[in-house]
């Protein structure tokens, strides 16, 4: 929360007097007129959505996993998309699904508190909907932020 209110601001500062570089803890924030640039952690979660019994995750079952699991570890913000998965099974038939596809950003600072979440959040999922897994893709990545 303070580091949100020292974003908000420097954005003001920059909105009033240009360009600056500055850092917010350990993490560099670069501004122009019109731009922040910052280096976060990036997870997606991949979610298959069939079931064992050859149902899917409803609509209403992932929303109330989103509410409940989801967003108490992550209220700051996250980004849900649909998708459509395939993979390949042992035998060779192809295999296509339904997915959600869950992306977090987070600072290189709070990687490992989140880390820990992220997990939680994978193992509640696999044994709420008995998935087999959650996959999970990790990068760190600069963000640019317009205005």
């Amino acid at each position: 929360m303070k580091t949100k209110r020292l974003a908000v601001s420097f954005l003001l500062l920059l909105l009033t007097f240009g360009s600056f570089q500055v850092s917010v803890g350990n993490v560099p924030i670069s501004k122009n007129a019109s731009q922040i640039t910052q280096t976060f952690w990036r997870t997606e979660l991949y979610f298959g959505r069939d079931k064992n019994d050859s149902t899917q995750v409803s609509d209403d079952e992932w929303s109330k996993f989103l509410d409940e699991i989801v967003t108490p570890k992550f209220p700051d913000g996250l980004t849900v998309l649909d998708g459509k998965g395939q993979y390949r099974l042992e035998n060779g038939t192809i295999v296509k699904e339904n997915s959600k596809v869950l992306i977090l950003l987070y600072t290189p600072k709070t990687r490992l508190v989140n880390s820990r979440k992220i997990e939680q959040i994978r193992n509640e999922y696999k044994k709420r909907f008995k998935q087999e897994s959650v996959m999970r893709i990790d990068f760190r990545q600069t963000v640019k932020v317009s205005f």
